[in-house]
């Protein structure tokens, strides 16, 4: 035993280094070569979103018309029923009057996001009024997207899309209007 580590210790010692200097620099010399592969190998594999795409994986089963006919029962009542939630109900719900959530609908349903889109896949989407429930949801609690979308039946990816367009959408019509420098 004794005289095997010494044999070791003679060869490390007799050994220069160059050789492993060669292995070192040969196996950098690969790494960088591959470099670029791999980097492009794995925005490859990083999750893009694409939108509906025939012949991908279909998606969930959102049935967007139960959401809405949730939303119109509780909230606005239909078929001359009276909403579910009283107009208390409604502004704990969603930090507004109904009167201001209705208006705030109306000057935002005809923008081009929140209009009711037919996808790749030939079925329709979400109606204005689901997108905008949703985004009313997410700012007035400040919950995340998934949250909400148990309820109004759309995706995460589609609420937090809404909540970037019913803000700059608020803030482009009413922004000469309500917003002001602050005062001392």
């Amino acid at each position: 035993m004794e005289d095997e580590s010494c044999a070791i210790s003679v060869l490390l010692v007799e050994d220069d280094g160059a050789d492993m200097y060669a292995a070192v620099q040969a196996h950098v010399a690969t790494l960088m070569a591959l470099r670029p592969r791999v980097r492009a190998w794995r925005i490859g594999r990083r999750g893009r979103y694409r939108g509906s795409l025939p012949g991908r994986r279909p998606d969930k089963a959102s049935d967007f018309d139960a959401g809405l006919n949730n939303i119109l029962r509780e909230y606005f009542g239909v078929d001359g029923q009276s909403p579910i939630y009283n107009e208390q109900d409604f502004e704990t719900r969603f930090r507004v009057r109904r009167a201001v959530f209705r208006r705030g609908y109306l000057s935002v349903q005809d923008t081009p996001f929140f209009v009711r889109h037919i996808n790749a896949t030939g079925l329709q989407q979400a109606q204005p009024l689901q997108n905008v429930v949703a985004a009313f949801r997410v700012l007035a609690y400040g919950e995340a997207e998934d949250r909400a979308d148990e309820y109004v039946r759309i995706s995460r990816s589609t609420i937090h899309l809404s909540v970037k367009s019913l803000v700059r959408c608020i803030v482009s019509k009413w922004k000469s209007t309500y917003l002001r420098r602050h005062n001392d």
